[in-house]
């Protein structure tokens, strides 16, 4: 062999050594695979006919030798990674493992606010002080009770006008009598007093509290969810001597007529929960 081919033969392998480290590359990127094993062996085949010859160029040997200490190098690094990734030790690897916990991780969070976002649901983190929960619901029962209804306002409106202005408004629209219709002049006044009447009316009065249209449980399903309630305190180890049947059922009756608002035409019910190791009652909206 001539040195002119032992040097082309030297510069092909020179390429393939440095396709097959690109594909090596691609490979612990994963990019690639599987790994490169058939261009490597054509680069073995090629530098083992390169063995063969020995040129006498000083130069084209350096070359060779440098080729020879290259792909020695590489096949150790090639070889650590390639058992690192057999026992799934590779950093590549190992951080896409966490990548997909993570991803995990949070999708069982958005599922579990999709689950607890129900704006009935209750805490149990505040379940174990009843009195404390009982206090406030009676304190914003009391606040919206005592706010005055739209309803209320627009009848005391009318009901005002009706007593200051409504008969001067319509005294200017009346027509003067006369006999081409043969109606008495005494029965305008009645018809002016009868169109006057539904101001006053007892029809136009504010609606009743919100308490009595609440649709919440009966007397016998309140004692049922204090029943269960204490049994669910008792097994799971919690207090129940501060817990009576007066205060949890005058509590959950607080809240009815609020949820009854929400949900105009539903029946609400109650019912026992344990969350994260404490006992709650959970409010249900039924169809």
């Amino acid at each position: 062999m001539t040195p002119k081919e032992f040097e082309i033969m030297l510069s092909d392998a020179e390429v393939q050594l440095s396709r097959i480290k690109h594909l090596y590359e691609q490979w612990f990127q994963g990019i690639e695979r599987i790994e490169p094993q058939i261009p490597r062996k054509q680069f073995d085949r090629a530098l083992h006919e390169l063995r063969k010859v020995k040129p006498r160029n000083t130069a084209l040997r350096f070359r060779f030798q440098t080729l020879i200490q290259r792909y020695t190098t590489l096949q150790t690094y090639w070889r650590r990674i390639a058992r690192q990734i057999e026992e799934g030790t590779y950093r590549r690897d190992l951080l896409r493992a966490r990548r997909r916990r993570e991803a995990a991780r949070a999708e069982r969070q958005r599922e579990n606010g999709r689950r607890s976002s129900n704006p009935l649901e209750l805490d149990p983190n505040e379940d174990t002080n009843m009195d404390q929960l009982i206090a406030d619901a009676s304190d914003r029962m009391d606040e919206l009770l005592k706010t005055p209804e739209p309803s209320s306002k627009v009848a005391s409106l009318d009901l005002e006008q009706s007593a200051t202005g409504a008969r001067p408004a319509v005294a200017p629209q009346e027509e003067p009598p006369t006999a081409r219709f043969g109606k008495p002049q005494s029965r305008r006044p009645a018809l002016r007093r009868e169109k006057s009447t539904p101001a006053i009316s007892p029809s136009r009065r504010a609606p009743p509290p919100i308490t009595t249209r609440s649709k919440g449980p009966g007397e016998a399903r309140m004692r049922q969810i204090y029943d269960s309630y204490v049994e669910a305190k008792r097994n799971n180890n919690e207090r129940t001597d501060k817990i009576d049947y007066e205060s949890v059922a005058k509590s959950l009756k607080k809240m009815v007529p609020k949820l009854d608002r929400k949900h105009k035409g539903k029946r609400v019910d109650f019912k026992v929960v344990v969350k994260d190791g404490k006992v709650g009652i959970k409010p249900v909206v039924k169809k």
